[in-house]
């Protein structure tokens, strides 16, 4: 009987590499907030993929996924607003998908497979149908232990990029320095304490806007009326794909309204690129 510790991807990695490449901390952009759900967190499904990518070999020859179309319905809901009137929000939903990846054994490669099921809401229906794709596709990969300390609460995105908290360890030594430090004229000179402690809130308030701003329901960010530049008064839902992502990524917001603008139009990007996150009623 083969060992299966001597099994490993087409990319090399053996299967202990496999656990610890799928859980890695990724980038901070690839973790925010999930829209009305305090405190949950979602993870880009492009990092996702590029991870996956990484791992097992390219879509489509280390790994890769498939369903029956039969199994992809979609219905469609009309869903009052709370602000009044009715909106028609397409329901997709897969039933059962098939995910599936190589490992090199021994003797042959063997193909491995991990089932699942989706499902998301959106306006288009063609970004709800490619959304629970992406939601089965997610729901699998998560049975390999893809992002497992997001899952088991040990990483969120009000902690990823964070130093561990070992490293306050070092901080008695610098509690060493006044006494070393006599000459107290340096201890006179308030300006760069103040200093230090504004960069410090700075900082705070940008990580505690961050989360806030990503609550924008898509419903929200779909029907936000732009209120500055060549397109203002025009509503940015029904801008191209080009436009909101240059609103959301390259737009120096330099006030509330931009702000406003810039965080509306990374949950539309989100959804329009992906189409895997469900509407917020």
């Amino acid at each position: 009987m083969d060992n299966i510790q001597s099994y490993t991807t087409l990319t090399g990695l053996t299967l202990a590499q496999v656990a610890e490449k799928l859980d890695a901390e990724l980038p901070k952009d690839a973790y925010t907030a999930v829209p009305g759900a305090a405190g949950l967190t979602d993870i880009d499904p492009n990092y996702m993929r590029k991870v996956l990518n990484e791992t097992f070999g390219m879509c489509g020859i280390g790994w890769g996924y498939s369903y029956e179309p039969g199994d992809l319905v979609v219905a469609v809901e009309e869903r009052k607003l709370k602000a009044g009137g009715v909106r028609r929000v397409h329901v997709a939903s897969l039933k059962r998908l098939r995910l599936w990846y190589k490992l090199n054994g021994p003797a042959a490669i063997h193909i491995c497979d991990v089932y699942a099921s989706g499902g998301s809401d959106n306006d288009v229906e063609g970004y709800a149908m490619s959304g629970s794709i992406t939601n089965a596709i997610g729901k699998a990969v998560s049975n390999l232990g893809f992002q497992e300390s997001v899952y088991l609460g040990k990483r969120s995105h009000t902690t990823v990029g964070r130093k561990p908290a070992g490293s306050s360890v070092s901080r008695p030594a610098a509690q060493s320095k006044p006494a070393a430090a006599a000459p107290k004229p340096m201890a006179s000179k308030p300006a760069p304490k103040a200093e230090a402690k504004k960069t410090e809130v700075s900082d705070e308030i940008i990580d505690d806007l961050a989360p806030a701003q990503l609550t924008v329901s898509i419903a929200e960010a779909s029907t936000f009326v732009i209120p500055t530049g060549n397109r203002k008064g025009q509503v940015l839902g029904d801008q191209s794909l080009d436009v909101i992502a240059w609103y959301a990524t390259s737009l120096k917001a330099a006030n509330d309204e931009q702000h406003a603008l810039q965080a509306a139009a990374k949950v539309l990007l989100k959804v329009r690129s992906n189409g895997h996150e469900p509407v917020a009623v």
